[in-house]
């Protein structure tokens, strides 16, 4: 008579359901991870190489790899090219435009043929009440250095492909669309009906539904927390590991990256020390 333990079947059913390890790292770029980087965020560095170390020392429990990166046109929105103030002069960086900037003529496009589209985008950004309008300084070009993956972690990755022949990393890029910000990898802050790159990204989601997931990269103030906070929306919070030595926040926000931890722990996200974990 076969007998199968608990444990046993426990396993079973976990394998079936649970149908593999997703490892989703976002925009582990250049101008983000490195010190001449336009958008550099201190720390980051080690945050790639911690990630890289992470990927080689779990190279055969990583089932797949997603890669996120931002790939933004110079004319953006969240670009100071893009604005004019009362005098004529673009916006410094860093600065924070409202809807009430817009309608007392303190900024404006530089295009006003944009006025109705830009208010529109404004109203309906503060409507969803994550955050203000933030003017970056130039980052993640499209085909500049800028834009590129970290080298040590891109490495490590491309040693995981070699590792079993057959495996592909997967790069998900966002954020091309010169007229809203896109933060998170599931889909923009305000989605252009004309453009369904800003949309959902439902292929993405599949990817990782019914799967344990393990996130890590930059930053958890910005992409990371609105990248989890929209993949909870279809996958349970219980599902995903945030590697908490492998991600920095935004200079001067950390008080939104530590409010989106205990929010998300709350809802069942676990954290882990990427050194501490075994695949």
């Amino acid at each position: 008579m076969l007998t199968i333990s608990f444990d046993s079947l426990a396993k079973f059913i976990y394998d079936i359901v649970i149908m593999g390890i997703e490892l989703l790292i976002v925009d582990p770029q250049n101008d983000f991870c490195i010190p001449t980087g336009s958008m550099y965020i201190k720390n980051a560095e080690q945050d790639c190489k911690r990630i890289a170390d992470f990927i080689l020392r779990n190279i055969d429990g990583i089932d797949s790899i997603h890669i996120t990166m931002d790939m933004h046109p110079y004319y953006h929105i969240a670009h100071p090219l893009f604005w004019k103030d009362a005098n004529g002069d673009e916006p410094a960086e860093n600065t924070l435009i409202t809807h009430a900037d817009f309608v007392s003529g303190k900024y404006r496009p530089a295009d006003e043929s944009l006025n109705r589209r830009v208010e529109e985008y404004l109203i309906n950004l503060e409507t969803r009440g994550r955050y203000v309008l933030t003017i970056w300084p130039p980052h993640c070009l499209l085909a500049t250095v800028g834009a590129c993956v970290e080298e040590n972690l891109l490495s490590a990755a491309r040693q995981w492909e070699q590792h079993k022949p057959g495996r592909i990393i997967d790069f998900v890029t966002k954020a091309s669309n010169p007229m809203t910000e896109h933060y998170s990898a599931i889909q923009a802050e305000v989605p252009d009906p004309s453009d369904p790159a800003t949309r959902i990204n439902f292929n993405l989601i599949d990817k990782l539904k019914n799967k344990d997931i393990f996130i890590a990269g930059e930053a958890l103030s910005h992409c990371i927390s609105h990248t989890i906070r929209d993949l909870g929306i279809y996958i349970p919070a219980s599902r995903i590991t945030l590697l908490t030595d492998c991600t920095s926040n935004v200079e001067g926000f950390d008080d939104i990256g530590n409010h989106f931890l205990v929010e998300y722990k709350n809802k069942g996200m676990k954290t882990a020390i990427s050194t501490e974990v075994t695949l």
